[in-house]
């Protein structure tokens, strides 16, 4: 199995979307590496991992809470509720010689105080019903839940892995799961059924009676568990109306003006400060009203005069001038003449300068009727330049502001008007209390019910306990007819066949586990000689290590680091031994190792533990030094970071943590 594709949806610390690509680029090169410093969402991916695959059946991170609310509480805290979270994994499978692209996606949220949880499988692009359906068995058979640990597991958690007395569960159990014994186990189980009956048909009269009496018990005991579940399944019922009532009273609540009358010293501090708000508004249009504001309605009229004004100032220069020129001309003439110009020329010059002056002449003619000193008309300019235009832009602006303020102030003035009177909310806020009170003391009743079941439960399964006893005690002594002893003798053999069975398959897998945990071992520990042998006890799985000059190597004989080593190639072990092939994802994979023990991790164990290796570390585990060694091997990388301001992490390609030079 190749993972391509995670994509996290408003799950954690995750806002928004945000996807992990995960394709190898090339052979070689297994391992992905994420960084992501304490906190921004290592930890969150590989729970998102483990959520997508497995659901309700996923381990290790609910804590004891009920699968809904661990749901609820993995909604990104800055999303709504009712649009919940989703997570998609995208990978690819072989099957059957034949490589198919597989889609799976879990959304929830939260919908009338419940969660609700969707799920689909898309193959090959194409929704696919019957294993949507069937996804519980098909991931039994392709990655069961039991030993995804092995695959899936934080580094700073594994060492309870470590104890030599408790790993001994964790091997058990893979062994187990990854034989199939439970299937055997079942099968012993349905001739033990079988002997027991087989032996109450030919029981004494006593042995009868006293048979009898043990399963009246457990009648009993089915009878009063019958009983508690009707109670509790009623107790639901009354739960679900009262829940159904409630969301009535807060739907009248609601219709008869309830939100509004919730929210009344909000509007009315809205209606207080939109008041302010036009108070000042109309100000300043009054205030533009007694200076430049009335002028807008006359600015073509105040163009005219300018112009008038520009006129006659040109008029008073043309008089001005028109003496001076005439003098000047008269000069030029003489001093012609005196030069002795020919005719022609005194004649077309004269001609020349007469005209010139008939022209300035024509404009001191202009009509005059405001003579307006030079300062006014600055003034003037002034005015029509740069005061009416901000005047514009300024009662423009106010009038917009008006308008707007207006119509927040009529809608805040209908809310306002709508708001119920408190005589009249008042019994519906009673009712809603009332309800809600009928609904905690319902599920009161549901709690106390679910106790008095699981009572009921555990008195029906110690009657049945006794009854198999009893049955048990009679096997041999009530064997009477020859056809039954012969039976029973049979299925005596085929018990002790499927125990040696049993026996001879675990022990041949232990000691191939045995072999893999050795040679995990002398790749990890930087101690050649400290473990020599790997013995696991076929029945209890309990693992004993041996050299170190030691025959059983005593476990506070190993440091701190060392027992994390164990843990790992106790994992790596019982990984190659299932036979999956399945990614490995590593949370934290080098915390609380020193720099020798890391230094054996990054060259015995990352680039070798799997076809697809998934790193999730922290800016203080895999530095420059170590990143350089695993750089051949690297495929590609990403960063996860937090933004704190939004309480959100995003992710984006490269690995910050290192700079090139670093490596170089």
């Amino acid at each position: 199995m190749i993972l391509d594709q995670l994509t996290l949806h408003d799950f954690g610390v995750y806002r928004g979307e945000q996807t992990f690509r995960l394709t190898p680029q090339g052979p070689g090169k297994p391992i992905i590496l994420i960084g992501a410093r304490n906190g921004g969402g290592k930890t969150t991916f590989l729970e998102g991992l483990q959520l997508a695959f497995f659901g309700r059946l996923s381990q290790g991170f609910r804590g004891g809470v009920a699968y809904d609310e661990y749901l609820r509480r993995t909604i990104n805290r800055a999303a709504s509720p009712k649009d919940g979270a989703a997570i998609e994994v995208k990978f690819r499978r072989v099957l059957d010689g034949r490589e198919q692209a597989f889609r799976i996606r879990r959304t929830w949220s939260v919908q009338n105080a419940g969660v609700r949880e969707s799920f689909e499988v898309f193959v090959d692009g194409a929704h696919d019903r019957v294993l949507t359906a069937q996804w519980a068995e098909y991931v039994e058979e392709m990655l069961p839940p039991r030993i995804a640990p092995l695959f899936f597991f934080d580094g700073e958690k594994i060492e309870q892995f470590a104890d030599l007395g408790g790993s001994g569960e964790i091997v058990g159990t893979a062994v187990s799961a990854l034989l199939g014994l439970d299937i055997v186990e079942r099968l012993q189980t349905d001739l033990d059924v079988f002997e027991r009956r087989k032996a109450a048909t030919h029981a004494s009269i006593s042995e009868q009676q006293a048979l009898k009496a043990v399963a009246d018990a457990a009648e009993a005991a089915q009878a009063r568990l019958d009983i508690e579940q009707t109670a509790l399944a009623s107790a639901k019922r009354h739960r679900d109306r009262q829940i159904l009532l409630l969301e009535r009273a807060r739907t009248n609540f609601k219709t008869q003006g309830g939100d509004l009358f919730q929210a009344r010293q909000e509007i009315l501090a809205e209606d207080v400060e939109l008041t302010g708000a036009l108070g000042a508004v109309n100000r300043s249009l009054r205030a533009w009203a007694g200076e430049l504001a009335p002028l807008m309605l006359v600015e073509d009229l105040l163009g005219e005069v300018a112009a008038q004004a520009e006129r006659e100032s040109q008029a008073d220069t043309a008089k001005a001038v028109l003496d001076h020129l005439a003098k000047r001309d008269r000069q030029v003439m003489q001093k012609l003449k005196a030069a002795r110009a020919n005719g022609v020329m005194l004649h077309e010059i004269g001609a020349y300068l007469d005209d010139d002056r008939k022209k300035i002449a024509a404009q001191a003619t202009t009509h005059r009727y405001l003579d307006m000193p030079r300062p006014a008309r600055a003034q003037l300019e002034t005015v029509i330049d740069q005061g009416l235009p901000a005047a514009h832009e300024v009662c423009q602006a106010l009038i917009v502001d008006l308008d707007s303020l207006t119509a927040r102030k009529d809608d805040v003035d209908r809310r306002a008007a709508a708001i119920p009177a408190p005589e009249t909310i008042a019994p519906l806020v009673a009712a809603v209390e009332a309800e809600t009170n009928a609904l905690q003391q319902a599920e009161a009743q549901v709690e106390l019910a679910q106790k008095t079941v699981e009572d009921a439960k555990r008195i029906l399964a110690a009657a049945r306990a006794a009854y198999k006893d009893t049955m048990e005690r009679q096997v041999q002594s009530t064997l009477q007819a020859e056809d039954a002893q012969r039976m029973l003798e049979h299925s005596a053999r085929v018990r002790e066949t499927l125990a040696r069975f049993k026996a001879e398959v675990i022990g041949h897998h232990v000691h191939r586990i045995e072999a893999l945990v050795l040679e995990a071992l002398s790749r990890l520990l930087r101690k050649e000689d400290l473990v020599t042998a790997v013995t696991i006890d076929p029945v209890t799985f309990a693992i004993r290590l041996s050299g170190g000059g030691w025959d059983a190597l005593p476990f506070e004989q190993l440091s701190a680091g060392e027992r994390q080593l164990f843990a790992i190639a106790l994992l790596w072990a019982l990984a190659q031994a299932s036979g999956q092939t399945a990614p490995t994802v590593i949370d934290t994979p080098l915390g609380r190792l020193d720099s020798g023990h890391r230094q054996r991790l990054v060259d015995g164990y990352f680039p070798h533990a799997g076809h697809q290796v998934i790193l999730l570390s922290t800016d203080e585990e895999i530095d420059a030094r170590h990143y350089a060694r695993l750089e051949p091997f690297i495929s590609h990388s990403m960063t996860v970071e937090f933004d704190p301001a939004q309480r959100s992490s995003r992710v984006r390609e490269g690995y910050d943590f290192v700079r090139a030079e670093e490596v170089a």
